[in-house]
């Protein structure tokens, strides 16, 4: 899925090098990449094959607290779902947490 024929290798391309020149020219930016099928190396250095990010917006936070919070009773809350979305990252990734 992630580095078979499917894979937009111009696009992937494109955000290494967008990253690598932002990093470059302007030290202290941080850049934040909104995706949520765990593409592996997104928030790896471009210099390790990596896309360059810094940070994961981890968006399944907010749509679990929305969903629960809109369509369930408190009786009705799966805690295991909870759990297994909080707990559901990537080893040794940098996440951005989102709260509404």
């Amino acid at each position: 899925m992630y580095f078979g024929l499917n894979v937009d290798t111009d696009s992937l391309v494109y955000l290494m090098l967008a990253n690598s020149f932002l990093h470059r020219k302007f030290p202290n930016i941080i850049t934040i990449a909104e995706e949520v099928s765990g593409m592996p190396a997104l928030c790896r250095p471009v210099e390790e094959g990596g896309q360059g990010f810094d940070y994961r917006l981890a968006m399944a936070l907010p749509d679990m607290w929305i969903k629960v919070l809109k369509h369930q009773s408190d009786e009705d809350w799966n805690i295991a779902d909870m759990v297994h979305t909080l707990e559901n990252r990537r080893y040794i990734t940098s996440i951005f947490y989102v709260f509404i």
